[in-house]
């Protein structure tokens, strides 16, 4: 007997915008952002579930009664897939381009099924290519439609979904949105129907609503023969521009590397049609939009890792243009052009990033932009020193406050009811981490020599005024300062924040200090795909990301896995090694991250994903596909050959002070 189908082998295309195709390797739909066609209204976001799937069938002697199902979907009243297109599946494959199905019928008859999206615009496209003909057959494909918001469900069968048919082309309207297919050859019964309880079992293990209604908008039926055997239809919306032209991939002689350029690229993206707007990053596929401090921390290994200067600096133009009180976005609107600032740390994490950029392209004098961009980061250090939104300031004695009743403002942001799970209130290590650091890169890149003194006497009260996070008991760092009888007290639960203290381009820690902290890390939070939120020795602690979002999100920091903590991790290791540069360095840096790297073979295909169980097996949660994720894989992957390939400038650690 046939096993029945896997559902959470995923598959990703994007096509620069912020649109995407995503779905199963058997073509099952497992989520509500699951769909052939989710097109970026707003670019890059206002994302719909345009063309949700396609249900087809091959008739070998051109008969509606007699066909093979090709196509196979879950639904609710049902324990089976249906149709039964699983069965004749033998194949499928994504190289991040396209994705392909291979189906096998009786007499050996080959089908397969291509899809690709269009770069730049939200268009896609389909091929269905029949082998091994010997007579005429018809296949007939049924196109499913929802034009929803991607985060709703269709739960009726009221949507007000028109449908226009003739000839080669049918339309699909609903409100002010348009899609329009038009096949190469056939003809479309406009005959619409709606199929009901479409069932998305990932929704039902998120706690959340799994079932929905889906319009089929009629039937395409096209006759084949052996000297005509393919079908083609382009899907596209309404106000669809001219495609642009992709993302060069570099390819280099290190597979692995140019696997991890090719996810990179997926992330990428503009926020308006054309070529007019700022780069962008999506902070992960399906349902995250562009996050600042998820672009600056991705910015090294997406952009600079790959020689893309000019690209960095578009996306920190863009970031930059909408600074407020000294504060970077945190993130964009899923619907509208909207900016949410809370956020205390996406701002330092940007100065950063400007400092790599001007670091890679070898100086000040080498782009026009930079001056402005180092304007900017002197407007945040001028904010964070005289005070800002959500309780961000600058201590007397050089640390960073932040964070006020009801939001969580570090990296660390899950919310439940209103009120952070892990809000941290106080004094984070790792903004004082980052402010220092954000100093000597701006003394770094200041060419007035009394000015960049100024910043680097500010740096040198936050790095002496950093021994207060030290925790002699531990032999690490305290992850927050709380207020307490007018003094601060040390909070000792054990997290990987402390590793930015080790980490940064201008580390605050150095030494027996940085390879204590790295110790500590190594024996409570260091995992095969990343570094644990908590200790498990601690009550807090929870080993699995499971149950409803409530309990998600109490687990979301509190011991969950992050891949990209490992980015900093190997940073440390480099740092405090006698040999940064020493092959038996690069080999650790491997080992370290191969169980990363073997993972994008499992999830969503060429991708890596956002959290990972804190218990083994580590298994992968969230978001299938991540940015930051991706991007410090990629940025710390040692390259096989040192003599053609040079890590990025910014792994470079430099001292700006004497150690304390």
């Amino acid at each position: 007997m046939t096993p029945l189908p896997e559902y959470k082998n995923e598959w990703l295309l994007t096509n620069g915008v912020g649109g995407y195709a995503m779905g199963t390797s058997h073509g099952i739909n497992a989520r509500r952002y699951h769909g052939l066609l989710v097109a970026a209204v707003d670019p890059p976001v206002n994302r719909v579930v345009a063309l949700h799937s396609t249900i087809d069938q091959f008739h070998p002697t051109c008969d509606d009664q007699n066909y093979v199902p090709l196509s196979t979907q879950l639904f609710g009243n049902s324990d089976t897939p249906h149709p039964e297109g699983w069965q004749y599946l033998v194949d499928f494959d994504c190289d991040l381009r396209s994705a392909t199905w291979t189906w096998v019928l009786d007499g050996g008859i080959t089908i397969r099924r291509q899809l690709a999206l269009e770069q730049g615009c939200n268009a896609c496209l389909m091929e269905w290519s029949v082998q091994g003909l010997t007579d005429e057959c018809m296949l007939s494909i049924r196109p499913m439609a929802l034009l929803r918001g991607f985060h709703d469900l269709q739960t009726s069968e009221n949507a007000g979904i028109q449908v226009h048919a003739q000839g080669t082309r049918c339309s699909v309207q609903r409100d002010d949105l348009c899609m329009i297919l038009k096949s190469d050859s056939g003809d479309w019964d406009p005959t619409s129907s709606w199929w009901n309880n479409f069932e998305y079992p990932m929704e039902a293990e998120r706690g959340q609503d799994h079932c929905e209604n889906v319009l089929n908008t009629g039937i395409l039926r096209v006759r084949l023969t052996p000297k005509s055997s393919t079908v083609r239809i382009r899907t596209t919306m309404q106000d669809a521009l001219e495609t642009s032209q992709a993302l060069p991939t570099i390819k280099t002689t290190d597979i692995v590397a140019d696997r991890l350029a090719e996810a990179c690229r997926q992330f990428i993206v503009r926020r308006c049609h054309g070529d007019g707007g700022p780069l962008s990053v999506i902070a992960g596929y399906p349902w995250f939009a562009d996050w600042g401090r998820d672009s600056f921390i991705s910015l090294p290994g997406l952009f600079l890792k790959h020689g893309r200067v000019d690209e960095a600096i578009s996306l920190l133009k863009g970031f930059s243009s909408r600074i407020q009180n000294g504060i970077i976005p945190n993130r964009f609107d899923d619907s509208i052009d909207h900016a949410y600032y809370n956020t205390a740390d996406a701002s330092l994490w940007f100065i950063n990033a400007v400092h790599a950029c001007v670091t890679e392209a070898g100086g000040l004098s080498t782009h026009k932009d930079f001056p402005a961009l180092i304007d900017s980061c002197l407007d945040i250090i001028a904010n964070y020193r005289s005070g800002t939104d959500y309780g961000i300031r600058i201590d007397f004695d050089g640390l960073v406050m932040a964070g006020v009743p009801g939001e969580a403002v570090t990296w660390m942001d899950a919310r439940i009811n209103g009120q952070g799970v892990t809000s941290r209130i106080g004094k984070p290590v790792e903004l004082s981490a980052l402010w220092y650091n954000a100093l000597c890169c701006v003394a770094d890149m200041i060419e007035d020599p009394a000015i960049s003194a100024e910043y680097k006497a500010s740096a040198a009260l936050t790095r002496k005024s950093f021994k207060r996070f030290w925790n002699d008991q531990a032999s690490c760092c305290y992850d927050l300062l709380v207020p307490r009888n007018g003094n601060w007290r040390g909070d000792a639960r054990i997290r990987p924040n402390q590793v930015f203290a080790t980490s940064l381009t201008f580390p605050l820690l150095a030494g027996q200090a940085a390879k204590q902290v790295l110790d500590c890390i190594r024996k409570h939070l260091l995992t095969p795909y990343g570094l644990r939120t908590l200790s498990p020795e601690h009550p807090d602690y929870k080993g699995r990301y499971e149950g409803d979002m409530a309990s998600r999100d109490g687990a979301y920091h509190n011991g969950t896995v992050w891949p990209w903590l490992m980015g900093a991790y190997c940073d440390g290791l480099r740092a405090t090694s006698q040999d940064s540069d020493s092959f038996e360095m690069d080999e650790i840096i491997r080992d370290l991250l191969t169980p990363l790297v073997e993972s994008m073979d499992t999830g969503c295909v060429g991708q890596i994903a956002e959290i990972y169980d804190g218990d083994e097996p580590h298994e992968p949660h969230g978001c299938p596909a991540q940015a930051w994720s991706v991007a410090e894989l990629a940025r710390n992957w040692p390259p096989r050959n040192r003599d053609k390939q040079v890590p990025a400038t910014v792994t470079n650690k430099k001292t700006a002070l004497p150690a304390s």
